[in-house]
């Protein structure tokens, strides 16, 4: 770029000399051959000028080293002269640029995301259930800060769109004519490491068991708690690793320490004159990984999810309660109440689960094939198999989910395919928390079969489509005080998720 911009310099003092001399006599040609040797000159100097500054980079990324000792000369009486490398104090420029540049930016790297979606749902109405016929347009933009305070500790923080009342998804929809949409914290804590075996974290973050398959947690679900992650390796090679997790959630802070007979909270089974106290999540469990080959590697999974005090969950979601539940911890009023149904209740609509307890335990197990190679291509296989059982209650309280993935979208022209299955029984896992896509309008009481293909179109920029056929699994039972929001005989439902993926 420099040896350019000489040329450029040199030609505009140059030429126009030449033109003025031309106007008086013909140019010699020893005149020709001058400016030539001049320019010449001139790119030689520039180039050196590049070769040094591309050894003042390395020098300052290679690990410091002494000083060049210079041999005696003759009759310097056994004295030894030390001189400097050339390319130090270049070094220590380019250096001095790096920190201003970091400081700039507070010491923060940035990173992001956009998703523009089109989202298309239908289902016909029966006498089971109404029609569903919704097609909108809608975005995510998520900007992500984090940094390291020092070798132990990082900060990080989200900024993203989204509903407030709607914890499952971060999307923002069109159809607000031309009023301004919110943006919000969506993630932000600290994380303590002292050493490569060894986290903890505090704030609101993503779930310690997160994996984004659409099984346990929708992939946009936050805590608020903390969080604790230990490893260690173990000597046998098809186990070679061992991870212990734990969280805990403060799900709500009701500070009610005398309950009035008027209170929401009496809808959700709590008894007029006592204490409500909070709805917690607590999450132990552990992860193994390990490798069959050079090519197979493979982990497994086992954890339980024990929720206290679950009925407040359900409470939000209903008219009269989420004012009591989420109001005075937001500090504003919502219009709604918060979304994702599909558990059983004792009562339609109702703020009292059918299960007595969630106490949801999980085993988990996926093998991945790294080492496929389609015309030139990374093609990695994985497959992953996954169910949960709710030990709190005897019945309808089972998930299952298999998935098959082949692809990866790494660059232009990259492609991907996955399938999925699913059923959760409207007492297995907790509505309100797991994921809204697969579950169009209900997130348990579901069967449902989910195909998806993405083509890369840039190293960042992803074409995505997502396509769903849901139907419904029980019916409800008043004998058994068990009443779902959507029965089983409603016709099935179709869901496709058109989007672009941007990130940065």
């Amino acid at each position: 770029m420099k040896t350019c911009l000489w040329l450029v310099v040199a030609f505009a003092v140059l030429v126009p000399s030449s033109m003025q001399a031309s106007e008086e006599k013909p140019i010699s040609m020893e005149a020709i051959m001058e400016e030539i040797s001049l320019l010449r000159t001139l790119i030689a100097e520039q180039q050196q000028q590049i070769e040094q500054l591309h050894n003042a980079l390395k020098t300052a990324a290679a690990p410091a080293t002494a000083p060049a000792p210079v041999e005696d000369p003759p009759g310097a009486g056994g004295v030894t002269a030390v001189r400097p490398q050339a390319s130090t104090a270049q070094a220590e420029d380019v250096s001095k640029k790096l920190d201003t540049l970091a400081n700039s930016l507070g010491g923060f790297k940035l990173s992001g995301d956009f998703r523009f979606r089109a989202d298309m749902q239908a289902r016909k109405g029966n006498a089971v259930a109404g029609p569903v016929q919704n097609v909108r347009s809608r975005y995510r933009i998520r900007l992500n800060a984090d940094k390291d305070l020092d070798s132990d500790f990082r900060f990080h923080i989200q900024l993203s769109t989204g509903p407030y009342n709607v914890q499952t998804t971060n999307d923002q929809e069109f159809g607000a004519m031309a009023v301004k949409q919110p943006f919000a914290i969506a993630e932000a804590f600290i994380d303590y490491h002292p050493s490569s075996r060894l986290s903890l974290r505090g704030g609101r973050m993503e779930e310690v068991f997160a994996d984004n398959s659409r099984f346990l947690w929708d992939d946009d679900v936050r805590f608020n708690g903390f969080q604790q992650t230990a490893s260690m390796a173990l000597p046998s090679r098809a186990f070679n690793k061992i991870e212990f997790r734990a969280a805990e959630y403060f799900l709500s802070n009701p500070n009610v320490p005398l309950l009035a007979a008027t209170s929401p909270f009496v809808t959700a089974g709590y008894q007029p004159g006592q204490k409500v106290r909070d709805a917690n999540l607590f999450h132990p469990g552990l992860l193994v990984t390990g490798n069959l080959g050079t090519r197979w590697t493979h982990q497994a999974t086992a954890d339980i999810q024990l929720y206290r005090n679950q009925n407040q969950i359900q409470l939000s979601s209903t008219a009269v309660g989420f004012p009591a539940v989420i109001n005075n911890s937001v500090g504003f009023a919502l219009s709604g109440p918060i979304s994702a149904f599909g558990n059983a209740t004792t009562t339609p609509g109702g703020a009292i689960y059918n299960a007595p307890r969630f106490q949801i335990a999980r085993l988990a197990y996926r093998i991945t094939n790294s080492g496929i190679t389609l015309r030139g291509r990374e093609m990695p296989l994985y497959v992953d198999l996954q169910a949960s059982r709710n030990v709190g209650t005897h019945w309808l309280r089972d998930a299952i989910m298999a998935t098959a993935n082949f692809g990866q979208i790494r660059q232009f022209g990259d492609v991907r395919f996955l399938y999925q299955f699913a059923i959760k029984d409207p007492n297995a896992i907790i509505a309100q928390f797991t994921d809204d896509d697969l579950g169009t309008g209900l997130t348990t009481n579901i069967a449902v079969h989910a195909v998806r293909f993405d083509l890369g179109l840039t190293r960042s920029l992803q074409w995505q489509n997502l396509f769903f056929i849901q139907n419904e699994r029980r019916t409800n039972n008043p004998a058994a005080q068990f009443f779902v929001p959507v029965q089983r005989g409603a016709n099935t439902t179709y869901r496709y998720l058109g989007q672009l993926a941007f990130s940065f």
